[in-house]
């Protein structure tokens, strides 16, 4: 069994490192954004659709991988509208895993954040150069635990952490680099451990936020000593970057393709189960 699960993409990640790899479903009218890269489809396939863009099977088949979170983003409209709450409500209900958003205005009302985790969000990323005393003030109505700000590595990690501290906040993304840049855009490795070592000094656990491009990398960016606990991907982990990813995207390609329902790979695999 453990032969088979480290064939898993996320799977495979998870064993090589003490980092939670979250995979990122970004959402454009309705459909996923991020094509996944086959090896299978683009040469043998070409002219079957294999990978679907729905976001609900997007999820399952990320849950299949074994991903233990999901990170959605909604790249056209605000995810309070109503059709986006209903995308969420039925991603929702096909996993059992929790799903974090990222945000890219902060919402108009108190009422737009309880919208989204009535819907079935679990953690809310706030828009990059949120004002403290907001973020607080979303903490105070929300619970540090559900609100998460968003800083880049030129933040001020040393002089505001002692207040983080004091009002219990729980976890901060930090931006590793210009957003899924690939082939561009370089990593501080410096300060990027310097940030993890002052997280794990004032008990704040720090999420990475895109920035890391491929398996040599994600190497660089564990460390063991530091407060760094996972890892957001988006372009990086759908093109395939990282070990035995084609392998897998191999085996789906004949599930997909397979006749007997039993064997989808869209067949949800979780029907009947009690959900978290």
């Amino acid at each position: 069994m453990f032969f088979v699960e480290t064939y898993r993409p996320v799977v495979l990640l998870a064993h090589l490192f003490m980092v939670l790899i979250i995979p990122t479903i970004s959402i454009t009218h309705g459909v996923c954004g991020a094509q996944i890269a086959a090896l299978a489809h683009e040469t043998h396939h070409a002219d079957r659709d294999i990978y679907s863009q729905n976001p609900v099977d997007r999820a399952r088949l990320l849950r299949k991988e074994n991903s233990k979170m999901l990170h959605l983003q909604f790249l056209d409209r605000d995810p309070w509208d109503p059709v986006n709450l209903e995308i969420i409500a039925q991603m929702r209900h096909a996993v059992d895993i929790p799903f974090g958003l990222s945000l890219s205005e902060l919402p108009r009302t108190d009422a737009d954040c309880k919208a989204l985790f009535n819907s079935g969000v679990y953690r809310i990323f706030l828009p990059l150069g949120t004002p403290d005393d907001v973020f607080f003030s979303y903490c105070d109505s929300h619970t540090a635990r559900k609100i998460v700000p968003t800083v880049d590595v030129q933040y001020d990690f040393e002089g505001k952490l002692p207040e983080y501290q004091r009002r219990k906040i729980d976890r901060i993304a930090v931006e590793l680099s210009p957003r899924d840049t690939l082939e561009t855009g370089e990593i501080p490795w410096e300060r990027l451990h310097e940030i993890g070592h002052l997280g794990k000094q004032y008990h704040i656990r720090m999420t990475g936020l895109h920035g890391v491009r491929g398996f040599p990398q994600l190497r660089q960016f564990q460390d063991p000593h530091g407060g760094f606990d996972s890892l957001i991907l988006c372009r990086a982990l759908n093109e395939n970057r990282f070990p035995c990813q084609l392998i897998w995207r191999e085996m789906e390609a004949t599930a997909a393709l397979a006749e007997t329902p039993a064997s989808n790979l869209w067949s949800n695999p979780l029907h009947g189960k009690p959900h978290i």
